[in-house]
């Protein structure tokens, strides 16, 4: 029953399939003794451990189906794979992952009506009219017959969109009394740290009802979409300029010359000529100024959170430190941003969170061609928390830099994507100015990037634990590089699902701890990489396939000639009662690793009631001519076995590894 409802929510079912791995975990798990309905975390147990509050679905069933995740996550990842140029359908897809979503397009078109209304000789004008009906202009409505009819006609249709959307938005955020306190609070306090702001912000987000503003998010996205089309027509070389003020934040439409567009609260902003410069938008830069939405259709443009950073990184900048608590280009709060680039190779740099990054909102970055530098700080790149926050990149060599919660994360309630459809890329968690030394080695960065789920443990604090979202990075095209430092490219940390999906090139894949499919605390970190001589380096511990405490760590390679150095705890381990699942499917491949690898589980606390719960690593190598490494003589070509640790009356109660090359 579970696959059919999957099946049907995705609505993907007659995609064609890759390979289900099925058959081969089964037999794997029966030189143990195991089935896959007996290699899994005893729910009774998990009740004693477990603790948490908005577990997403699909982390859910993931958890407790683990030999089935690379099932239930390939349907979502042939969904998102056909979504380029229909960013509703991206935004429904991502929803839907974190529980909270709707297919607005499943009956039809759900801007029907205001495609219909824009239908006349002056759309803008009829736009506004309804805008200062409503009190939401003051004053005169300036003529737009200079502007070109293309711009006046996108505009329209997001203004009318947006008058739409906006009895969603308030249903989303009904029940709280005052929300312009409410959005002051959540960006500016440290609430885990108080245990009165923490209880303030988990009544929150019990109260906030979030699935009316997602909904609404496909509308605007589908009205951004048209409008980006329609602009898109007009020369770069006209020159036009328009302004109005609104309650909601400004309109401005321009053209023919290079822009600086200040850091204001803006509604829309859409701009056709020129290589610009825009400083803080688009941002819900208020709870009022609920929609932001920035169209830039020609030029090689610089979106900043500070106009220092058009001339040195982010981490060269002394400020970088300052903006933590506040929204930079591409944020949303409370609300929904798009923004959208069509043309150049452009600069995304942001010392505030931004690129794609949502709290109680959505947010969409889209650039559709150039190489393009995206340079951030924390919170950016695909963030969200109580939101969904997407970076996506149709084309070109990009370049992707960040500290911590960057690149695709998903916090509470949350989903974070990037989304790199083409090109070959880099993906770098700076490890090299220590700005956030992990707990794990004070010598490297936390970086929980790259594909990586994050939830709030409070077991040793107030006991009231939030689980994490879902945290995406998906690569399609291209020969691609990764690079980070504590948890990445593919984790998830107490009760979160953070996953890495590379789909071709020969990629390198190079971090500390916690990395490259590893989870810890109930999580589930998942790398799959589809083709290509790939080259995988961990270096400290966990990694490559590795599961800690009842969570579960997947590395999933489905083709090449590939190498694989791991540290301790690896390719295939599991530990502190979790599990650890690497696959590789084809190719003559390297190994080198040490203690706990190759299919290996170290031993339950004895004297707990740890003793009797499963601990499992599972290594399977499905062909080539394999190389593996001195001192681990279990690990051969050609065999098929079973590495007891510690042996309980049952194996399902065992903390045991299993080795196949087959």
């Amino acid at each position: 029953m579970t696959n059919l409802i999957l099946i049907a929510t995705v609505g993907i079912s007659a995609v064609q399939a890759p390979t289900i791995l099925d058959n081969d975990f089964a037999i794997a798990l029966g030189a143990a003794g195991l089935t896959a309905n007996t290699a899994v975390f005893d729910p009774e147990m998990l009740a004693i451990y477990a603790q948490g509050e908005f577990a997403t679905p699909l982390y859910r069933v993931c958890h407790t189906e683990p030999w089935r995740t690379p099932f239930y996550l390939g349907m979502y990842r042939r969904a998102l794979k056909v979504t380029a140029g229909d960013p509703a359908a991206t935004l429904s897809t991502a929803s839907r992952m974190i529980g909270l979503g709707s297919r607005r397009s499943l009956l039809g078109n759900p801007i029907a009506q205001a495609e219909e209304r824009i239908k006349v000789e002056k759309p803008l004008r009829a736009a506004l009219t309804k805008m200062k009906a409503q009190g939401l202009i003051v004053g005169a409505i300036p003529s737009a017959d200079d502007v070109p009819f293309e711009v006046r006609s996108a505009a329209a249709l997001v203004l009318e969109v947006a008058l739409d959307a906006i009895k969603y938005r308030r249903a989303s955020f009904s029940d709280i009394d005052d929300i312009a306190l409410e959005y002051s609070r959540v960006l500016a306090v440290e609430a885990e740290a108080d245990p009165q702001a923490y209880k303030a912000l988990v009544d929150l987000y019990r109260t906030v009802e979030m699935k009316y503003l997602l909904a609404a998010s496909q509308d605007l996205a589908a009205a951004v979409q048209k409008a980006q089309s329609k602009a898109q027509v007009v020369s770069a070389s006209e020159s036009y300029g328009y302004r109005v003020s609104t309650v909601w934040g400004e309109i401005v439409l321009t053209g023919g010359d290079d822009s600086m567009h200040e850091d204001n609260p803006t509604l829309l902003l859409i701009d056709t000529g020129g290589s610009d410069t825009y400083l803080n938008v688009p941002s819900n830069a208020s709870s009022t100024n609920w929609l932001s939405v920035v169209i830039d259709t020609h030029g090689s443009d610089s979106y900043l959170s500070d106009l220092a950073l058009k001339q040195i990184a982010v981490p060269d900048w002394d400020g970088r430190k300052d903006g933590q608590r506040e929204l930079g280009p591409g944020a949303a709060a409370f609300g929904v941003t798009f923004l959208v680039d069509s043309l150049g190779d452009d600069l995304y740099r942001t010392h505030r969170t931004g690129l794609g990054s949502a709290v109680f909102g959505a947010s969409m970055l889209i650039d559709m061609d150039g190489n393009d530098v995206y340079d951030a700080y924390t919170s950016a790149q695909g963030f969200g928390r109580f939101g969904v926050g997407v970076l996506e990149d149709l084309a070109g060599d990009d370049s992707y830099s960040g500290f911590m919660q960057v690149q695709g994360v998903g916090l509470t309630a949350g989903f974070g994507a990037v989304i790199d459809r083409a090109g070959d890329d880099t993906y770098v968690a700076n490890d090299t100015v220590i700005d956030m030394p992990s707990a794990q080695s004070a010598e490297h960065n936390f970086s929980m990037a790259q594909g990586a789920g994050f939830g709030v443990r409070s077991d040793y604090l107030t006991g009231h634990s939030l689980s994490g979202g879902v945290g995406l990075l998906y690569d399609i095209k291209g020969s691609d590089s990764y690079s980070c430092a504590v948890f990445g490219q593919g984790t998830g940390y107490w009760q979160a699902l953070g996953m890495l999906w590379d789909d071709a090139g020969d990629d390198k894949y190079y971090g500390m701890w916690y990395v490259q499919g590893a989870s810890a605390h109930f999580g589930l970190g998942y790398l799959e990489d589809k083709a290509g001589a790939d080259e995988y380096i961990a270096v400290m511990n966990m990694a490559q396939g590795a599961g800690h405490d009842f969570g579960t760590g997947y590395l999933i390679d489905r083709g090449g000639n590939d190498t694989y150095r791991a540290p301790n705890l690896s390719l295939g381990a599991g530990n502190a009662n979790g599990i650890g699942i690497f696959y590789d499917a084809a190719g003559d491949d390297v190994y080198e690793s040490r203690g706990t690898t190759l299919g290996k589980a170290n031993a339950a606390t004895k004297g707990s009631i740890r003793e009797r719960a499963l601990c499992l690593g599972v290594f399977i190598d499905m062909s080539g001519v394999d190389t593996y490494p001195d001192g681990t003589p279990w690990a051969r070509n050609g065999v098929k076995t079973a590495s007891w640790t510690d042996r309980a009356p049952t194996p399902a109660e065992s903390q045991l590894g299993v080795f196949w090359d087959k």
